[in-house]
């Protein structure tokens, strides 16, 4: 490596890097070595810890001998490491080198106090986990992080109920590129494993027997070290294939380079394998690969795109995809081509980013013992239960679901669809009918595109056939009311699962950043007075979860000080709340001279309105601490929520977002249109193609973290304003708001604030309201912006619309000073 190139989260990183160093060169040993000089030219500091250092010579062939004298040496120096690193990138593998050096790195670390990463290598974990899932599993359930090169491995984690993110091998490219216009050997295959029975050479051999007839020039070069040696060149001489073979020995880099680009073909006869980097470096020479098919070579190596696949031990095959390649030019030459592409998907500019990930992950961990671990892993859960829901539960598996593969999730919203329509259309007299209208059959839903059969839900709908839309076999239901976006009232039911699912999905989103439940935490949100919310017991839930409440209504200076003043005092590790009262509370101590950036604050979770990226600025450099931003209503449920990546993660496991035309009609991925969405635990009181009333667009990237969520790529149009009272006093409109949304005649309303002296409300109600009903009313609005100010409450027939098409329920033409 020459320079140093720091990264965003590897500078000044203490790692300690647990693995094999070579000799001999093996694939996690050279991957070890190449993954600490790419951390150091990074930046990170980087101290290795030997899992197979040197051992006396008379114990070197007495393999369960060797391992134990070895043991203490590692132990010792492992133990030193983990008390001076910030992280154990432990480089794990199979066997008993797992026993002996993997499982002992993730205790010591998590004794040590040190974050546990663990790298997972190797083809033979599936028989591996076979015999013995019970002793690995617990070890790998207390690692921070787990993270797979491959495909294939996370599906088998998977399967035992491990989460695993996939950050992929890395292929020096600067090392390993073609030869160019240099003349190549015709017919120089190479083979790159070593001389193990695992690896299956001695089939390579037969397989060149059987190619010698056809292509007589062929020549085949096989690298490495190992038991095998004397047993190939003895079965070399009998297939009399001895003069077209070159046993090379031990190859350190630049060699095996210099190899790739003298070939014409690499042939890989594993046995088994997980994503070997001989392929990948053929790849990236420009060679192309015929492999076995076993582990997870076919999710790296796609048969007749950028490789042949064969059957293991089938030497008949082997020879027969070689000749294809070694008489066939240009299907060799499309084959090649197709595996740089694919080699510079595992170059260190791409993986960088997910390997940074992951070590974020593992240092804001949150924490798991002290106050806020009992709080969150003792008292919240225990609350939960005795209120009969299931969040603790839900939030286990949605921390393994999240590392899922895309297509995982999405089989997955599939069947919890199915199951919600089926019981919709059984259970709910309302969709019964619609389902009669629209002609359409739960039991014929293989898609969710099949959603398109139905209308868009609206607020209407609900607010006209409440009591149809409950299930016959509902339970306990809890009303809520909300005023929605477009200002129009709705009120609706949720059962305990619904409110499960969504506490369980925004607990995770909340983990993502290093704090928990039980973290000090302020909240500048609606007034608990107004929201008739706050009793005594609850106040007292508050204060054992360590949440202190901020009311967003009342704003005025006086008050200001009194927040500045409280969050000085409690010190809180996240603060949460509408995005433009944090910032006036940030513009305030700005004026007041009163820092906030000394107080802990890890993060700032923005939600209720849309977050303009000026706000977020003001924010990060106000609170000194990165800002995120979520996304949801009490109506449609925790929908999105951002990481510490900046991807807006969609909460898949419950919820399908679809992003429609004027029409009802789907967009194109990436262009914006309005925001509907299926609630999938929603089966009490369902919610299906429901419009929020909001404008998005959904994201076609993948976000650097690793998760399979998919993203929104933007939300447009949520925004609250404040109103300013006649004595100069900023309110957060939602004060208002809750004047009018719980009135059952108001079907939609819309204020404008005028003047300070002048506020209009526009009203759509049925039916008329009563002048007793409108004096009351005038009189909610005088109690907050003042006796004098003349309110005007104006009927209307609908609420127009912005031009953007988003409906704001509160605009001020007041400046605020």
């Amino acid at each position: 490596m020459t320079g140093r190139h720091q990264i965003p989260g590897f500078a000044g990183l203490r790692i300690a890097l647990v693995g094999p160093l070579p000799p001999p060169s093996g694939g996690i040993a050279n991957q070890t070595v190449q993954l600490a000089a790419l951390l150091r030219d990074a930046g990170a500091e980087v101290e290795l810890v030997q899992v197979n250092p040197p051992h006396p010579r008379w114990v070197a062939n007495l393999r369960g001998v060797r391992a134990l004298v070895r043991l203490p040496c590692y132990l010792w120096r492992l133990w030193r490491a983990a008390g001076r690193a910030q992280l154990l990138h432990v480089m794990a593998h199979s066997g008993w080198s797992w026993h002996l050096c993997a499982a002992p790195a993730i205790w010591i670390g998590r004794l040590r106090g040190a974050g546990v990463l663990v790298n997972y290598r190797g083809g033979e974990a599936h028989a591996f986990f076979a015999r013995q899932a019970a002793l690995v599993v617990p070890s790998l359930q207390r690692a921070d992080a787990l993270v797979v090169p491959s495909e294939f491995l996370a599906g088998l984690f998977r399967q035992r109920g491990l989460a695993a993110a996939i950050v992929p091998n890395v292929v020096d490219l600067a090392r390993f590129h073609p030869a160019g216009d240099s003349d190549k050997p015709r017919a120089h295959i190479l083979v790159a494993r070593h001389l193990e029975a695992v690896y299956d050479n001695a089939s390579a051999l037969r397989a060149l027997a059987l190619l010698l007839p056809t292509v007589p020039h062929a020549r085949m070069t096989l690298c490495g070290e190992g038991p095998e040696l004397d047993r190939l060149r003895q079965l070399a001489s009998e297939l009399g294939v001895d003069r077209a073979v070159r046993f090379a020995g031990r190859n350190g880099h630049e060699q095996m380079a210099h190899l790739c680009r003298q070939a014409d073909l690499l042939l890989n006869p594993s046995l088994a394998d997980n994503m070997p980097n001989s392929i990948l470096e053929a790849w990236a020479s420009g060679v192309p690969v015929v492999s076995t098919g076993v582990g997870g070579i076919p999710y790296l190596v796609h048969h007749g795109e950028d490789g042949l696949l064969v059957a293991p031990g089938d030497s008949a095959a082997m020879a027969g995809a070689m000749v294809a390649l070694l008489t066939d030019a240009g299907s060799a030459r499309r084959l090649a081509a197709a595996g740089a592409t694919q080699a510079q998907r595992h170059a260190w500019t791409q993986v960088a980013p997910l390997l940074s990930a992951q070590y974020r992950r593992v240092l804001k961990r949150p924490p798991s013992s002290g106050y806020t671990g009992w709080v969150a892993r003792r008292l919240f859960p225990l609350q939960e239960w005795l209120k009969r829901h299931d969040s603790h539960r839900l939030l286990q598996e949605l921390e393994h679901s999240q590392w899922w593969l895309a297509e995982d999730l999405e089989a997955l919203q599939l069947r919890r669809l199915q199951g919600l329509l089926r019981h919709a259309g059984e259970h709910s007299p309302y969709y019964r009918r619609v389902f009669a209208e629209h002609g359409f059959d739960p039991d014929k839903v293989q898609h969710r595109r099949d959603l398109h059969c139905l209308p868009i839900l609206r607020k209407a709908d609900i607010n006209d056939h409440r009591k149809d839309f409950c299930t016959r076999d509902s339970g306990t239901l809890q009303s809520m009311t909300t005023g929605g976006s477009s200002g129009e009232p709705l009120i609706f039911h949720v059962g305990k699962a619904r409110v499960s699912h969504d506490v369980a999905a925004k607990w995770r989103a909340t983990r993502w950043w290093g704090v928990d439940i039980g973290d000090r935490e302020a909240v500048m949100w609606g007034s608990p007075i107004e929201l008739k919310a706050q009793d005594y017991w609850r106040a007292w839930r508050d204060r054992l979860l360590r949440t202190h409440l901020l009311p967003a209504f009342d704003l005025s200076p006086a008050r200001l000080d009194t927040y500045l003043a409280s969050l000085r005092r409690q010190r809180p590790a996240m603060l949460f709340g509408y995005p433009s009262v944090m910032c006036l509370l940030a513009r305030h101590a700005r004026q007041r001279r009163v820092r906030l950036d000394d107080l802990g604050i890890k993060v700032v979770f923005a939600t209720a309105e849309r977050l303009y990226e000026e706000q977020r600025a003001q924010l990060a450099d106000a609170f000194g601490a990165p800002v995120a931003n979520g996304y949801g209503g009490r109506d449609a449920g925790f929908l999105a929520h951002e990481c510490p990546e900046g991807g807006l993660h969609i909460s898949a496991e419950d919820i399908i977002i679809e992003i429609v035309d004027q029409q009802g009609q789907p967009v194109p991925d990436g262009d914006s249109g309005a925001i509907v969405v299926t609630h999938l635990a929603s089966a009490d009181f369902p919610f299906i193609r429901y419009a929020t009333g909001d404008i998005g667009a959904l994201d076609t990237r993948t976000c650097a973290c690793g998760r399979g969520l998919p993203l929104l790529k933007s939300i447009d149009g949520r925004t609250t304003d404040f109103v300013v009272a006649r004595d100069g006093t900023v309110m957060h409109g939602l004060a208002l708001i809750y004047i009018l949304r719980d009135l059952a005649q108001i079907r939609a309303f819309k204020i404008i604030q005028e003047s300070v002296v002048r506020t209009r409300i526009l009203v759509v109600a049925t039916p008329q309201l009563p002048l007793s009903l409108k004096q009351d009313i005038a009189a909610k609005f005088h109690a907050r912006l003042g006796a004098g100010v003349k309110i005007v409450i104006e009927p209307v027939t609908a609420i127009p619309a912005e031009a953007s098409g988003k409906h704001r329920y509160v605009v001020s033409h007041v400046a605020q000073q």
